[in-house]
């Protein structure tokens, strides 16, 4: 009975992704229309921005250009494979994710004086791990809706852990699931802004809770200066979790701000403007002025 049911979810999942694929739009290159890499701005200092599970860089759409008429050169970067059809994107590993953000910082500190980072709830987590090793430092953090776990508010009868940890080891003919959750989003004017995937490879799943693994016993080790902002009502990541995190590592300056009002796409959702000028005030007068007294 359970292996007729995992047959006939993973055949209903595939036909349902197959109309899906039908309704978006992708480039000569495979990658979904609106979800490609881009740099704005021509600051001295540059802002690396991360997106977060089953996301691309249009999720910056709002940030980006105000983050960039304040005076930062900011790049989006797209996590690999991710925004590709599922052929592709069942293909990425959170090892690539590392890579390929250290890669970026790499690339935007030989060009520019200072670079920060900014990353969204599963980019948080990539980001912290990237930066763990010295030589991909940035000189300051600014973390929305960091995924450090998953939340259980909206999980049936078991914590998310659980469901993971049954299903990972049961289901042998699914290889992708459906999002049976929207967005957490609560500006509903911002919804034509979503450019998330609906269908997802269980391996970013897997993946994905690995990186949260190694992720917990870095945070006395993390020194990064950190701006962590958490929306009050999130439904998908564990706010406790991010809370201890930064309460428990090393970084100075650091500053916590919890946002009424917006659910977990903080980058999109109400008050993003707000956000946004504390990032920079972060970076120029807090992160910026302990780096300075570092350098003399």
């Amino acid at each position: 009975l359970w292996l007729c049911g995992d047959l006939i979810y993973a055949l209903t999942v595939r036909r349902l992704y197959r109309h899906w694929e039908t309704t978006i739009e992708r480039d000569p290159e495979g990658v979904r229309v609106g979800c490609r890499e881009f740099t704005l701005g021509e600051g001295e200092d540059a802002v690396l921005l991360v997106h977060g599970f089953g996301d691309s860089p249009a999720v910056f759409q709002r940030i980006a250009p105000a983050l960039a008429e304040s005076g930062f050169t900011c790049h989006g970067l797209r996590l690999p494979q991710f925004a590709l059809p599922m052929e592709q994107y069942r293909t990425t590993r959170s090892a690539q994710w590392r890579e390929a953000t250290r890669s970026a910082i790499a690339e935007l500190r030989r060009r520019h004086r200072r670079v920060f980072l900014i990353a969204h709830s599963l980019g948080a987590a990539v980001g912290i791990e990237a930066v763990s090793e010295p030589a991909s430092a940035v000189d300051g953090m600014a973390l929305l809706a960091p995924l450090f776990d998953v939340s259980n508010r909206r999980s049936p009868v078991l914590p998310v852990r659980a469901w993971y940890r049954l299903l990972d080891n049961l289901l042998l003919f699914t290889d992708r699931v459906k999002m049976i959750h929207p967005p957490d989003l609560w500006d509903q004017n911002a919804a034509g802004l979503m450019r998330d995937d609906k269908f997802v490879p269980r391996i970013v799943i897997r993946e994905l809770f690995g990186l949260l693994a190694r992720n917990r016993a870095r945070a006395k080790a993390f020194n990064v200066p950190l701006l962590m902002i958490l929306a009050r009502h999130d439904l998908v990541v564990d706010n406790a979790a991010a809370e201890r995190f930064f309460h428990d590592c090393a970084s100075r300056p650091k500053r916590l701000m919890i946002v009424e009002g917006a659910g977990h796409m903080l980058p999109i959702d109400h008050g993003w403007d707000k956000l946004v000028d504390e990032a920079a005030r972060f970076f120029r007068e807090e992160a910026g002025a302990a780096k300075t007294t570092a350098d003399d």
